[in-house]
Order: C-alpha cells, then structure tokens, then sequence
C-alpha cells in the first residue's frame, strides 16, 4: 500500500508539467517566481502603507507566507473533489484501497508545500531578512493543514460523484473564502462585523499561524488549528467509510 501511494506521489509530481521541456523544475521555478514578485514588488508598492512594519520586507514575507499555504490548499481542495472522476479508469477496474488516492494527494501537497517554504525561507536569507529557530514548526502547520483538507477531500470526493454539480459550487465558494481569510489584507482594517465573521472561517487560523510564524515567530492557535483538523478528518472518513461502496458504480 505504501509502495503504491509513494509511486502515485511520483506520478502526480510527473504528470503536472507533462510534455513540458523543463518536466519537475517548474515546482521550482513557479513558487520562486511567486516568492520573488511578492518579496520585491509589494515590498516597494505596500511598506509605506502597512502600519506598525520595521522592515521593507515586512508585507512581501506577510503575502508570500499566506498565499503560498492558499495556493496549494485551494489547489488540493479542487483535485480532491474530482479524484474518482479523474481516476474512473482505475477505480471502475482495479480492486485496491481507494483512500490511497487520497492520501498520496494529501502527502504529494505536503511535499509541494514543503518545497515552496524552503524555497521562501532560502530566498528571505538571501535577501537578509530575519529568520528564527520557530520556522521549522511551519513543518506542523503543512502537516495539519493537509489532514484538514483530507477530511473535506473524503467528502467532496464522494459528494462530488453524486452531484457533478458541486464542482461550480465549490469554484465559486473558494474564491469567497479567500477574500474571507486575511491574506492580501490585514485583519485589523476590517469592522467589526467583518472579524466576527473571519472567525468562523477555520482555514483563516492556518493562515494566520503560518504568518504569525514568519513574520513574528510565534506559534498561534496551535491547539485550536489540531483540533480543527482531527475533528474534520474524523468527521470526513466517518462519511467516507459510509459512502464509498456506491462510488465505482457511479462514476
């Protein structure tokens, strides 16, 4: 079972960039490249406007260290959603332990993430700004994050083989929460109203912590972001083990 989740690792990583002249370089180059825009463009567009900042770098690494756990977060929640769909081929034919799709897509978003903070935290030395001892407990956050999005993933897979529909729901819905989680903007400029209804949004605790990591290091709402993501993930194979005997038939 390992020996196969570890090959579909490798052949998701493949496949991404498939055809493509420079193949596995470009989980490089495109984070390098998002981390590079975000450290020098709006660290000269935004550090004259974000209060309280002792660095010019100080809103670039506030981005970068939100938008990076985003992308591969909203990411994996849309792969996850159609990974019966995508994968009918071997689903409809092959009898084998179908949660190793989804655990080799949460370990192949773990090793993503895990690639763009190194990139993150070698490209804020290069450019001298401060790094601590407490950057290697964003290692959790990745780990916990993911085994958030495994318990959403097990229902949206399985949702999402009954009602194809939940595909354009869930395009519309990702975008929402973004806006929802403080990532491009500080918490503090909203109402009030508008805070009470960030904290009811669990992705924007993973968020906050991988920033609060980084920028300040200090580890915030650790327990509450484990808790969260036992609670999801149990919950989701709960529904899992209940569900999953109808998907070869549906697909």
């Amino acid at each position: 079972m390992l020996y196969m989740m570890w090959d579909m690792v490798k052949r998701d990583f493949r496949n991404k960039y498939a055809g493509s002249v420079l193949g596995l370089l470009w989980n490089l180059l495109l984070p390098i490249g998002y981390i590079i825009i975000y450290t020098t463009v709006f660290s000269k567009l935004m550090s004259a406007k974000i209060p309280n900042m002792t660095n010019s770098y100080d809103y670039s690494v506030f981005l970068s260290s939100g938008i990076l756990a985003w992308t591969v977060f909203s990411n994996t929640i849309i792969r996850f959603q159609n990974i019966f769909i995508e994968n009918s081929n071997i689903v409809k034919k092959i009898y084998f332990p179908k949660s190793i799709l989804l655990y080799s897509l949460a370990l192949s978003s773990i090793i993503e993430l895990i690639i763009n903070y190194m990139l993150l935290a070698i490209i804020l030395a290069v450019v001298g700004y401060p790094l601590h001892l407490s950057y290697a407990f964003v290692l959790v956050l990745i780990i916990l994050m993911q085994v958030f999005c495994l318990g959403i993933g097990k229902v949206l897979s399985i949702l999402n083989v009954h009602f194809r529909d939940l595909s354009q729901f869930i395009s519309i819905t990702l975008p929402i929460l973004f806006w929802l989680t403080p990532i491009v903007y500080f918490e503090d400029i909203l109402p009030k109203y508008m805070i009470k209804i960030v904290e009811y949004n669990p992705i924007a605790y993973m968020i906050k912590a991988f920033q609060s990591i980084i920028l300040y290091s200090k580890i915030e709402h650790i327990y509450l972001i484990a808790i969260i993501a036992i609670a999801t993930y149990f919950l989701g194979s709960i529904f899992y083990k209940k569900m999953i005997n109808e998907v070869s038939d549906l697909i």
